[in-house]
This record gives structure tokens, sequence and C-alpha cells, in this order.
């Protein structure tokens, strides 16, 4: 396939990326964020990480944040907390697996705060309890399904690319939206939603998401 830019290019992340597209790219998103309330049971916490912009939303106690190690599990979350004066240590490529090696092995006597969603990702909270750490979920947010997905299913049939920043927006879509032999190009932020649609048995592709030049990467890639 050959970009132009007149393609139909659908972002499904819940978050509007930041961006001097010109509506190129049209942010559908495929679930709704619910707020959750919570409590902090440790207040020894000498490092906490968010997990994803939603957890930096609906979280709210960020007094704590100057005072401890603050992670973020990529770009657009660091962004997020910029913008709230945090500053924050951040993976060199987005996801769980870059974040752990970023934390290290030696974490015995520190205590973590993992902020996520409900159904959120476990592996930095498995990595932190198995190197030594002790640790405690806030769970901030959860997220929701629409009722139905008639009203947005014909932007989706109309487009030529498609970005998924979750395997829950990838979920959804093939489940309620994707018709057999539509001839779109399926592009995600991560390995790990790639290897999750290509699972399903449909071909995907990686994408540098966090780039300054979007259609770019779009371009290069398919």
């Amino acid at each position: 396939m050959v970009l132009n830019y007149y393609m139909n290019i659908i972002d499904t992340s819940t978050n509007i990326k930041d961006s001097s597209l010109d509506n190129s790219i049209e942010n559908v998103s495929l679930f709704k964020i619910e707020p959750i309330k919570y409590e902090i049971s440790d207040s020894l916490i000498t490092d906490i990480v968010f997990q994803s912009v939603a957890s930096v939303k609906h979280f709210k106690h960020f007094e704590m944040c100057k005072r401890i190690n603050v992670f973020a599990m990529g770009e657009s979350t660091q962004r997020a907390l910029n913008k709230i004066g945090i500053d924050s240590n951040v993976p060199a490529i987005p996801g769980s697996s870059s974040l752990k090696e970023l934390l290290g092995k030696k974490l015995i006597k520190r205590r973590f705060a993992i902020v996520r969603g409900l159904d959120g990702l476990d592996e930095v909270h498995n990595h932190v309890i198995r190197y030594g750490a002790d640790a405690e979920n806030i769970v901030c947010y959860k997220r929701k399904k629409f009722l139905s997905y008639n009203e947005i299913c014909e932007k989706f049939n109309k487009a030529d690319i498609v970005i998924f920043s979750s395997t829950f927006a990838a979920e959804i879509f093939f489940e309620n939206i994707y018709v057999t032999g539509s001839e779109i190009s399926f592009l995600c932020i991560s390995k790990r939603i790639k290897e999750y649609i290509n699972n399903l048995g449909y071909e995907a592709k990686t994408i540098n998401y966090y780039s300054n030049d979007l259609l770019n990467e779009i371009k290069k890639t398919i």
C-alpha cells in the first residue's frame, strides 16, 4: 500500500495525540474510561509507576511524587506528568519489558505504588515483587465498552489504516466492527498488540507511534 494524504487513517487511542497533522489522522476511541475511588495504604512509598495516561488523569495524590522516584510506562504518560509539573523516568522503548529493565533487579527495601487501571498489566508489579520490593496496586480507573458500536462502524468501514494503542481496543474492533475481507492495514504501538492481532489470524505491523512525524512513520511502515 502506498500512503497518500487522502487515505482514511483512524487512531483508536483514548488520548488525542499532540501533533500538527492537520486532521490527517482521526481519533475514534473504542471504549470509555471511568474513574474508580482508591486508597493508598502504604505511607512509606519510595517509588511510583504510572502505567498509562489515564492513570495520571485519575490519580489525585501528586504531592507524594515530589519526594519519591517517579516512573512512566512510555512517552505519552511522561508528557501527561510533565504537564502537571512532575518529572519522571521513562524507558527508551514504551512498554512493560523496557520499564522492567529500567527498574533493574536491586529493589530490596524499596516500596512501589503501581498506578493502573482495573485489569491492567501485572508485569511491573510482579517484577518488583520478584526482586525484593514491596508493591501496592493503585487502581484508579476502569475501561468500559460502549453499549453499541453501530454509529462508529461506518467510519471504520471506510478506513484504510487503523492504529491500535491497546489489546483491548483491538479486541473490541475485531469482535464488534471488523468486516471479514476488508482491506485495512493494522498498525500497533507495541509488539504485544501486534502479536495479539497476529494470533487472531490478521497481519499487523508495529509503528513508532511517538515519532514527531507520525505520517512519515506510517508511510515507512506500510
